[in-house]
């Protein structure tokens, strides 16, 4: 079951207060909403303090130079607002088929 708790922020960010403008934009600057980003700064400052805790599954920054050096760049990308568009044939067996092999 989850549990939910209120925040009362301060007026000022103080090192140990903090403001509702400093959440905002934590979270807009993550691209999360306001509830994630208190989430993630639980979690990395959890993290930080209890070090042995750290889950193994998040990958390393060499991982991630590799992942994001794969991005193509702007000129290059192409966005699609369907999957239809790229799967035009009404037979998705092949789709299902790649997916399934991804989730191996």
């Amino acid at each position: 079951m989850a549990h939910a708790i209120t925040i009362r922020f301060d007026n000022e960010k103080t090192v140990t207060g903090a403001t509702h403008f400093a959440l905002k934009r934590i979270a807009e600057h993550l691209g999360v909403s306001q509830n994630k980003a208190v989430h993630i700064a639980i979690n990395r400052l959890y993290d930080q303090f209890f070090p042995e805790d750290v889950s193994h599954d998040m990958p390393t920054p060499e991982e991630l130079a590799v992942v994001r050096g794969r991005i193509p760049d702007e000129t290059s990308a192409k966005v699609l607002d369907s999957l239809s568009k790229v799967f035009t044939d009404s037979n998705h067996d092949h789709l299902d088929a790649g997916i399934a092999r991804l989730s191996r």
